[in-house]
């Protein structure tokens, strides 16, 4: 039988289990002295008051359930991501990602899977254990206790309260699982609004038209290629030592953008700011207006979408149905398949829609990219860097993943050089745009970040590539277009001009359109100061979101002076 002495120590475990996010947090979170204080005391003090609000301290611990999953939540995503709360973004992804991406990342987690079993579970069956049993907290042990939770809470209230006042300390920002929870809650008023979108959007017009000659018989064909998880640092055309794009290093009529950034590091929001008036300075604009499918079509081009993408119910999706003809590989319900394919599986449908008797078509193709796992992104036969294979995403294994990732990049070259093949063929003035969503970290330097979405940004998940490709008949019949295109090649740019140039580039014609921010317009002006687009959709400099280590490499890439 389990001793009183025993029961009343097992306060103190799991007062501990309960606080531990929070102590980690002193290390990760750079919230300063009295910031560190108000994060230790003010969840201290809450745990003890709900510890000791009765004797049956099992009970108690399973009531607190949610905690412990907030908990283990936070403590895999600072492994993943080294700080940041349990940021709005990751529970979208919650409800946004699909079954093989989680799969994917999961089984290359494991070692902070075991920490969070190792620490939780026992946790768990003990609280199971002594509930069921009947094992209680001494009365006077818990009297104790509950006055000493009161007087710190006390504290904690007068000590948050001042610091809030005389600092940039916010709790809702930086207090786990204050954070965590609120953060929650604007998940779910995201996606309600997401949920009413066509209602909010219905009555929208861009107005558009087509200012070429109505009387031209050329063919106009412009492909808009969205990547994914493509870094400009991986690519040969950015410098990159490797021979990761060997095709078009060689391709006639490609510009180069050396300067070119993305707003946000999420998918959910960078690919509708690449396809709709969104921004990192107004993303809310996304709610009550649409896409880019939308003013080609009001301008009377046709429409298609293709996506490698599974569908997700997110903005990306309502933005792709805008189209006259929208197809998802993987829609089950229209004959698609279910099981993931590498992007090459894109071209069939591509290649149908060249072969269309269109005038004027506009395509836009979402693919997979260099997704993690990245070994799944390429065919076995086309592996060049080797070797390729890792057994879980760990820093020891850095080298063998960037052999993978560079292999999808390779790809991603071929597909390309493919793409630009087909429109060549259909012939007349054809252009196509590549860039990618955001980038990726993989365990680049001592901070030994992974991955993408994470709540401040690193330099490795914005850099990323943008290319532009014009047939030689484009650039005879839109010189001026082809001009301004090599004219603000090294200009520094952000994801927010793809929508912009893209409409240039077809000369669609709306009051929406801003030629300030098109790459493909005189009229550019380089943006000087560039955004990123945070959990809470607010604009920061990158000066506001990154380290000292993403600065230094801004500089060195003489992206920011």
């Amino acid at each position: 039988m389990m001793k009183q002495k025993t029961i009343n120590k097992l306060f103190y475990f799991f007062l501990t289990v309960l606080i531990l996010p929070n102590i980690i947090q002193i290390y990760t979170e750079g919230l300063g002295l009295w910031g560190n204080m108000v994060n230790i005391i003010a969840p201290i003090a809450f745990y003890i008051l709900a510890l000791t609000v009765g004797r049956r301290i099992g009970r108690t611990v399973i009531i607190l359930f949610p905690i412990l999953f907030l908990g283990a939540f936070q403590l895999v995503l600072t492994y993943l991501y080294g700080r940041g709360p349990i940021a709005v973004d990751m529970w979208l992804n919650l409800v946004t990602t699909n079954g093989d991406e989680v799969g994917e990342l999961l089984s290359q987690l494991l070692p902070a899977i075991g920490w969070v079993v190792i620490i939780y579970v026992p946790t768990i069956i003990l609280a199971i254990t002594l509930w069921t049993k009947k094992r209680d907290l001494d009365h006077t042990f818990v009297k104790h206790w509950r006055k000493s939770g009161f007087i710190m809470a006390v504290a904690a209230i007068l000590l948050t309260t001042t610091v809030t006042i005389s600092t940039d300390f916010i709790p809702t920002n930086s207090i786990f699982p204050l954070n965590a929870c609120y953060n929650c809650t604007l998940a779910f008023g995201r996606e309600k609004a997401s949920a009413e979108y066509h209602k909010t959007s219905d009555h929208f017009t861009f107005n558009a038209k087509s200012t070429i000659d109505p009387t031209d018989t050329t063919r106009q064909t412009i492909v808009c290629v969205v990547g994914e998880t493509s870094r400009s640092d991986n690519w040969q055309l950015y410098g990159y030592h490797r021979p990761t794009n060997p095709l078009l290093t060689k391709q006639q009529g490609l510009t180069v953008f050396s300067n070119y950034m993305s707003q946000s590091n999420t998918t959910h929001k960078s690919v509708p700011i690449l396809l709709s008036l969104a921004s990192a300075e107004d993303f809310n604009i996304l709610f009550s207006t649409k896409g880019i499918m939308q003013a080609f079509r009001e301008a009377g081009w046709h429409t298609a979408y293709i996506s490698n993408q599974q569908r997700n119910h997110s903005f990306i999706d309502f933005l792709g149905e805008q189209a006259d003809d929208c197809i998802f590989l993987h829609d089950t319900a229209n004959g698609g398949s279910k099981a993931m394919t590498t992007d090459s599986d894109v071209l069939t449908p591509l290649r149908n829609q060249l072969a269309k008797d269109y005038h004027k078509l506009f395509v836009v193709v979402h693919t997979y990219g260099s997704h993690f796992d990245y070994t799944d992104r390429y065919p076995k036969l086309m592996a060049h860097f080797l070797p390729d294979s890792y057994n879980g995403a760990k820093p020891q294994y850095r080298q063998m993943m960037v052999n993978a990732y560079d292999n999808s990049i390779r790809f991603t070259d071929w597909l390309l050089h493919r793409i630009i093949r087909l429109a060549q063929q259909r012939g007349g003035a054809t252009a196509m745009l590549f860039t990618s969503d955001h980038g990726e970290d993989i365990f680049d330097d001592s901070r030994k970040l992974f991955l993408h979405a994470s709540p401040y940004p690193s330099f490795y998940q914005l850099h990323v590539p943008m290319v532009i490709w014009t047939s030689e008949v484009y650039t005879k019949q839109f010189p001026n277009e082809a001009d301004a295109l090599h004219r603000n090649s090294q200009l520094p740019a952000s994801s927010n001009c793809v929508f912009h140039t893209l409409l240039t580039l077809g000369h669609v014609a709306t009051t929406y359109r801003n030629d300030t921010l098109s790459l493909a317009s005189r009229r550019f002006m380089p943006q000087q100061k560039r955004f990123f687009l945070d959990d809470h959709n607010t604009p920061r400099t990158y000066e506001e979101c990154m380290q000292e280590t993403d600065i230094r490499l801004l500089k060195l890439k003489h992206i920011i002076k």
